[in-house]
């Protein structure tokens, strides 16, 4: 598989110029996967210990990002031999459009133990193609347990009450001449996981205010896919959670808080995203 040469951004020094795939489906603004992936991005490029592994990064999206030049400021927190804690922010314009605070931790030895978790079967991966949808940066194919055997790649599909599967595969990289790195891509995914809990009957009618992403170990190969666990809300405010999978099992989980937003405007699951 190779990627497009082409970017979601450009970078222009300390900035990232955004090309027209960065948009998302909530309005003219940068995607929230894309937001995450350009925070994840500038917090990785602070930590060169290959033991310390990327076990939480939330994204807070406090603003709304414009198509316009993007900067990326970091601060390490801690440094500490066991955690490292790095804090980075998105400026646009002078002002923050974005955070994300990420945890790191040492790997070690794997205790023996035996502990219970929920058992959770995703659908087959896909075959990867090689090129993402015209207009896209991934290519998606969604799943529903109404019929679990059959993907598709119109979110319109998921509009039931049954539990929703994901498998998005990012063929284009996120920055031009850069190569995805899998924590950047689990970050962009996991910006979905919105869409994968809070899709109803009558569509998506919850927007992202912040998620978390949290890693037990990193995803191996391109596609990254997401399982429907928990989904509460009332007055407006949403709570969710989904499961996250490679294609060697699970990897780790992520959850999102939402508020109710209209206007979401389904075009395939290359729209999965669900932040603005």
């Amino acid at each position: 598989m190779n990627e497009s040469p082409h970017g979601v951004f450009v970078a222009d020094g300390e900035s990232c110029v955004p090309t027209p795939l960065a948009r998302g489906p909530w309005g003219d603004f940068v995607s929230g996967q894309y937001v995450g992936g350009l925070l994840s991005r500038a917090i990785e490029r602070c930590v060169n210990d290959t033991e310390l592994h990327p076990t939480r990064v939330t994204i807070d999206l406090s603003g709304r990002a414009l198509l316009a030049p993007v900067t990326v400021k970091t601060t390490v927190l801690r440094r500490g031999r066991r955690i490292c804690v790095i804090d980075a922010a998105m400026v646009q314009e002078g002002a923050e459009v974005a955070h994300a605070r990420a945890v790191y931790l040492r790997r070690g030895e794997q205790s023996p133990n035996q502990v219970w978790t929920s058992p959770i079967e995703m659908p087959p991966p896909p075959e990867i193609p090689t090129a993402p949808p015209a207009g896209s940066a991934s290519h998606g194919l969604i799943y529903s347990a109404d019929d679990p055997g059959v993907p598709g790649a119109d979110l319109r599909s998921w509009e039931s009450a049954s539990q929703k599967f994901i498998w998005l595969t990012y063929l284009t990289p996120l920055v031009s001449g850069e190569k995805l790195t899998p924590l950047t891509r689990a970050v962009m995914v996991a910006d979905s996981a919105s869409a994968v809990a809070n899709y109803g009957a009558s569509g998506l009618h919850f927007i992202n205010a912040d998620y978390t992403v949290t890693l037990s170990r990193l995803p191996e190969g391109p596609s990254v896919g997401m399982a429907g666990l928990t989904h509460n809300s009332e007055a407006g405010i949403a709570t969710a959670s989904v499961a996250l999978f490679d294609r060697r099992g699970p990897i780790g989980t992520a959850v999102t808080v939402g508020i109710a937003n209209g206007g979401f405007r389904p075009t395939g699951a290359r729209g999965a995203a669900t932040s603005t």
